[in-house]
């Protein structure tokens, strides 16, 4: 090769160096005009109504953990109801809160650039979150939030960084290497499962519970394997008459065989600690959730045919355990770690409590300032509701009558029934008559106005007044008394009133008769009706 044609190539190479070098000059200064053109704008532009966002999903590296959290929560397109697919689809209390997620990128301005080279992205903590890269640990790692409509379309986009005071933040969409500065508040973008579900476990009154059944036991590991040792079991009752306890039974099995316990005269159940069960079970609080293996029943047995080895040793971390005891047949029974609690309710709904190990703590920030934190330890914990059937005692049904012979004796009994009973008669009461003779040992009366005139003694010449028909004697009994009238009106015949009307008794229409019996015919009919 010539050495001018060596000069003309390496020319030519420098010139497409040069090109591209001024290629890459231009672009740069174009984009830095366009970030800077960013200042003042919204970044989602075509996100403006909550309602359209369908899903919520956060991730975030937690420190505490030392572990990312991947948060999801999403609606049901054909029921419109909330779940949380990071937690098994657990049902979500979730319109509000999406909602306040949402507003926060509805209308969020860009209100300064702070850097726009990736390698800052960990200065200002808009790194993306990488589960891949989770031993690194989480410096400068963000907070990815996304939200989509319910065709998976994306609404917002961000990854949001450190905070720079109490309103701003930095700020970075994934695809982008800008890191812009926000006014943004990222308390609704919790991924703290508590706050997106109905806390309350039982949802009920620890005024409505009235008997409570406790089964004391414990699953305790030895050389030989797993043993189950029971301590005692007891049925209670509350009285709401007079706020008492009571035990219908209490089982020890202290001894073998296990032996029922009395309480003595000098013995009495501990109220105090039997009402703090039941407000406990008023205030019990949902700490998260997991689903229960497949083959793995309501009432906690187990089918052996669809409970696979990694599904027993899930519930055993739990501390739900397979009986020891029991060695034959195609479904165990499971039993929890620290015992059982049965708590009824007055309407007969019954809940199940299975105690199982322990799972973690919770920090509780204390409210009150110079108040201390306080901490709840957590407990695997498996709920069965079901019916107390005893409080619904079967009715007594009646039998049907099978030919018109069983119709007619039923008939029979029932009229029977419904006759009315005679009344015995009773003896008149012994009224003294005014001119009876009086005890010597009567009383007297000290009222002038209040003597009755003798049997032998005439009538006043004067008239008596009207107010005076009826008075008491002396004895205090009600007595009628009459004004004399004239023997010429005693004689005179009662007048008829004209206006009566006068009935003939002979035109009076015949009454059915009752007793009349019904035809064979009507009787079938009947018979028909009653089956």
């Amino acid at each position: 090769m010539t050495e001018g044609r060596k000069t003309g190539i390496f020319a030519l190479i420098a010139g497409v160096v040069a090109l591209l070098a001024w290629a890459t000059t231009n672009r740069n200064r174009i984009d830095t005009s366009d970030v800077t053109q960013m200042i003042g704008k919204v970044l989602f532009e075509k996100f403006t109504d909550p309602v359209n966002a369908a899903s919520l999903k956060i991730q975030r590296y937690d420190t505490a953990k030392e572990s990312f959290d991947d948060f999801e929560v999403s609606k049901d397109r054909s029921s419109g109801r909330w779940s949380i697919p990071s937690h098994d689809s657990y049902p979500a209390d979730a319109s509000k809160q999406v909602a306040d997620a949402s507003n926060l990128f509805i209308g969020l301005k860009v209100l300064d650039i702070a850097s726009e080279k990736r390698e800052e992205h960990g200065l200002y903590g808009v790194i993306a979150p990488d589960k891949t890269k989770e031993n690194q640990g989480g410096d400068g790692v963000g907070m990815l939030v996304q939200l989509r409509d319910d065709k998976a379309a994306i609404l917002a986009d961000l990854i949001i960084g450190k905070e720079i005071d109490k309103k701003k933040r930095f700020a970075r969409i994934p695809s982008e290497d800008v890191t812009y500065v926000v006014e943004l508040e990222t308390t609704p973008l919790s991924t703290d499962f508590k706050t997106w579900i109905e806390p309350d476990l039982l949802k009920l009154s620890s005024m409505d519970i009235e008997n409570l059944s406790v089964r004391d036991y414990q699953i305790i590991p030895t050389n030989q394997g797993m043993v189950l040792s029971r301590n005692y079991e007891a049925d209670l009752a509350f009285s709401s008459t007079n706020s008492q306890w009571s035990a219908s039974r209490i089982t020890t099995f202290e001894a073998d065989p296990p032996v029922e316990k009395k309480i003595g005269e000098n013995e009495q159940l501990n109220t105090t600690k039997l009402n703090d069960v039941r407000n406990t079970l008023d205030s019990l609080k949902i700490s998260d959730v997991a689903k229960k293996p497949a083959g793995l029943a309501a009432d906690l047995k187990g089918d052996k045919t669809k409970l696979t080895k990694e599904a027993v040793q899930s519930l055993e971390g739990r501390g739900f355990f397979p009986n020891p005891n029991q060695k034959d047949g195609n479904i165990v029974d499971f039993y929890s770690k620290s015992g059982e609690l049965i708590a009824t309710q007055k309407d007969g709904v019954q809940y199940l409590l299975r105690f199982g190990g322990a799972a973690g703590a919770d920090i509780n920030k204390a409210v009150e300032e110079g108040k201390e934190d306080t901490v709840s330890i957590n407990r695997f914990l498996l709920v069965t509701v079901r019916l107390d059937e005893s409080k619904f005692p079967e009715p007594q049904l009646e039998r049907l009558p099978e030919s018109v012979e069983e119709l007619k004796a039923l008939e029979k009994l029932k009229k029977a029934a419904e006759a009315p009973v005679p009344s015995v008669p009773t003896e008149p009461a012994n009224v003294p008559l005014d001119n009876a003779p009086k005890a010597d040992n009567a009383p007297k009366s000290d009222e002038k106005g209040s003597e009755e005139p003798k049997p032998d003694s005439a009538p006043a010449p004067t008239e008596p007044k009207k107010d005076q028909a009826a008075k008491k004697n002396a004895r205090g009994f009600l007595v009628s008394a009459q004004a004399p009238e004239s023997n010429a009106q005693q004689d005179k015949p009662e007048k008829v009133d004209s206006a009566a009307p006068t009935t003939d008794p002979q035109k009076e229409p015949p009454k059915p008769d009752a007793s009349q019996e019904p035809t064979e015919e009507e009787w079938k009919e009947r018979l028909s009706a009653e089956r």
